[in-house]
This record gives structure tokens, sequence and C-alpha cells, in this order.
């Protein structure tokens, strides 16, 4: 017998274990306007097998006709709805009378035609977006005057090492300089616990990676842990002790901030020609085109998992990996069916 949504939600709330509270706290908001929503068309008291392959789209046109929510709070909770979903469907027999699959294509049908929930990011992403990129802040001129030289070297480091890694911004912001020697013993080998999930994200640097880290770092010639730092008005605090600047805030020697980094994106963007109203361009873009590129160049969905720190291959699959490669199809199905006739006689 399924529980009533009431419930299920409850049992979300309680058996699903999150990493921060800010997370949590998203979460149950998304959760908490998917109940108001069951209440005022239905009831929220109604038995989970009842809900419709549909439910998301009802829920996000609830969310945007009756609540009036902007479009990435929509996004957001269509995500924890989905979220919950296969949450309910993976651990819970009966729970959820629909599968993944029906769910999915129920959305995309309500969405045909309907311009303001599509394109998805995965479609705006540029093409080549990741050496495009390169290209750019490899080729911006180095300035006269310290700060304004380094913020090129930053430049030119945040963007390789985003391009390289895949790694969301928040840990990239947080990498030290101590993890890039680790590295760099480990034949450029870099592990890293994510903030979000806790997984391991299993990255390489690449010898002309560490080239670029090296030379930005060389510039700097400071006592700060951190590979990203803010550079401030005056580098006279450069010399101060590793400790004064593991615990800095501000200023120079201070860890860069995601929204810093997300501004340095958007500038090399910008000089790549590239418009972030219509492109998909922020630094999770670079995790994006990294999975897309691995993919296309034939790596396992399990190593692409690997690097990216998901939990399971089929996240993987459903983020980056959703249709069949059609064009790698082929060229195996050609090879296969090929038949070498000889001579006829």
């Amino acid at each position: 017998m399924s529980p009533t949504i009431h419930e299920a939600i409850s049992v979300f709330k309680t058996n699903v274990q999150f990493e921060n509270h800010n997370t949590q706290r998203l979460y149950f908001r998304a959760l908490d306007a998917f109940g108001e929503y069951m209440t005022e068309i239905e009831s929220i008291q109604l038995p989970t097998n009842a809900l419709q392959k549909n439910i998301v789209v009802q829920f996000t046109g609830w969310m945007k006709e009756e609540r009036l929510y902007a479009l990435p709070t929509r996004k957001l909770y269509q995500s924890v709805l989905r979220a919950a979903l296969r949450f309910w469907r993976a651990n819970y027999d009966g729970w959820i009378s629909f599968t993944r699959e029906e769910e999915q294509e129920a959305s995309r049908t309500s969405l045909i035609g309907n311009p303001e929930e599509q394109p998805s990011r995965h479609e705006r992403l540029p093409e080549d977006f990741g050496n495009q990129m390169l290209t750019t802040v490899m080729k911006l001129p180095m300035p006269k005057g310290h700060l304004k030289r380094l913020d090129v070297y930053r430049k030119r480091a945040l963007i390789v090492a985003l391009r390289a890694t895949a790694l969301r911004v928040g840990d990239l912001c947080s990498l030290t300089k101590a993890q890039v020697e680790d590295a760099r013993l480990q034949g450029g080998r870099l592990e890293i616990r994510m903030q979000k999930t806790g997984r391991i994200a299993h990255c390489r640097l690449g010898p002309d990676t560490l080239t670029v880290f090296d030379a930005y770092l060389s510039a700097r010639d400071d006592n700060s842990p951190w590979l990203f730092i803010q550079h401030g008005k005056s580098n006279k605090r450069r010399k101060n002790s590793t400790s004064f600047f593991k615990n800095a805030k501000k200023g120079y020697g201070a860890p860069i901030s995601s929204v810093s980094a997300w501004r340095i994106v958007q500038e090399v963007a910008e000089l790549s020609g590239l418009d972030s109203k219509k492109h998909f361009t922020s630094p999770h873009a670079f995790r994006h085109w990294h999975a897309k590129t691995l993919i296309e160049n034939g790596t396992s969905l399990e190593n692409v998992q690997a690097v990216l720190g998901h939990s399971t291959p089929a996240t993987t699959r459903v983020i980056y990996a959703p249709e069949p490669d059609k064009r790698r199809i082929d060229s195996i199905e050609n090879e296969l069916q090929s038949i070498d006739f000889g001579e006829e006689e």
C-alpha cells in the first residue's frame, strides 16, 4: 500500500542525507511548495501511486501561473521533485506507478512549442566551448603593472583549471597549492571530495595545465595556501604567514569567491564573442563540455562518472547522454555489417 504524498514527503526529508544546510533548505522548500500544490489541486492525502506521469509538468505550470515563480526557481523545484520521484521509485515498491522514462517522455511532449522552458543548458552550450575559451584567454595580452599582470595569469589559470578538471566552481575555488603539488607527485592525478555531494571527483592535471598554474604562482610569489586568490589593491601582504592567509576572508591572499570566478568566466566568454543570454557560459558549462567531450571520444560512462564524481553511471547517463550516440552506432554497425564478398564467379 502506497503512503499519502504528505507521508512520502516526510519520508524523503527524514531519510535523505544532505552535505550542507543550504542544500537541505532548498530541497525542503521545494517539497513544501509541491505539498501546497497538491493541497490546492487535489489533496496532500492522495496516495503517491495516484500521481500521474506528467506531474512535474503540472507542478511547473502551477508555479508559473498561480505562484508567479521566476524561471530559475521553477527549474530548481522541478529538479527537486524529480529527485524525490527517483528516491521513492528506487526505495519503495509500488509508491510510484510510472517509470522514469514515461515521466521524461511526458515532460518532453508537454514542453513542445513552449519557448520559455526550452532549450536546455546542454542545447545552449556553445560548440567547442572549452577550446574557444582556452584560445581566448591564452591570447590575452600581458599588461604592465604587477597586479594587472596577476589578473591575466589568474584568468588563464582559472579557465584552464575549469576546462581540465570539470569541477564545480565552489570546489575549484577551494583548491590549495598543496593539492596541486600532491597531484604533480601522483602523475597529475587529483582526487577531490566535492562539497555538494561528498563524492570523490577523479581529475587529472596535465603537464600544460600545471605549467599555466606554475606561471600564476610564480608571478604571485606569496605564502597564501590557496590556488586562486583575491588580489586586492595591493600585494603588500603576500609575505604574511600561511596561517594568516588560511583564515583571511578579504584582501590579497584570501581565497577567491565563486562569484568572482563566475565574473571572470563571463568576461572571457564575452571576449570570445559568446552572448550569455543565448549561450550557456557559466563556470558549470565547462563541466558539461568536459563530460560531453569525454563521451564523444568513447570514454565509458563509468569513467566519466569517476571524473565528475557522480554516485552512479546512471546519473551521468541521464544528465549527459540521455539520447543514443547515433553517429557512433552507425559507424560501429557499418563496420559490424561489412562483408568481404570476394570475387564473384
